[in-house]
């Protein structure tokens, strides 16, 4: 009993692959791959910073707005202990009027962010889509 020849099913496996991806048929991996790199591209042209754009690649929101902020000051002493109590006591009233402006803040950055995934990823689709039948298309061209 002979041995497989690996290299030669390794090479003929690539070799079909990228005749699939040459008529436009992709993998599910292939277009993962493809959609990360768009939203990276998008998250590299906006010039925002790095660190919020590994959040927003994330499967959870903590890149999102958090209403519950911290009290805190950088003045050491008697004079920050005074302006810490003053926040705390004025806290209630100052957060009647801003929670409900950042969490409908927050409501709509995840709605953006959403509709923004689902057209980078139709629009992926749609590309993929015309490539194929594009192939298609030269292929019964060739015909005689």
């Amino acid at each position: 009993m002979t041995d497989p020849d690996i290299e030669g099913l390794v090479s003929a496996i690539r070799e079909e692959v990228a005749a699939a991806r040459e008529r436009g048929e992709f993998t599910p991996e292939d277009i993962e791959t493809t959609f990360d790199e768009r939203i990276r591209g998008y998250i590299a042209q906006a010039k925002i910073d790095p660190g919020l754009g590994e959040y927003l690649r994330r499967d959870n929101h903590d890149w999102n707005i958090d209403t519950s902020y911290d009290i805190r000051t950088s003045r050491p002493g008697i004079l920050g202990a005074a302006i810490k109590a003053a926040k705390h006591a004025v806290r209630p009233v100052v957060r009647l009027y801003t929670d409900h402006i950042l969490n409908r803040q927050a409501q709509i950055n995840l709605v953006l962010w959403h509709f923004l995934l689902d057209s980078v990823r139709r629009h992926l689709l749609l590309e993929l889509e015309v490539r194929r039948l594009r192939h298609k298309v030269d292929a019964l061209a060739r015909r005689p």
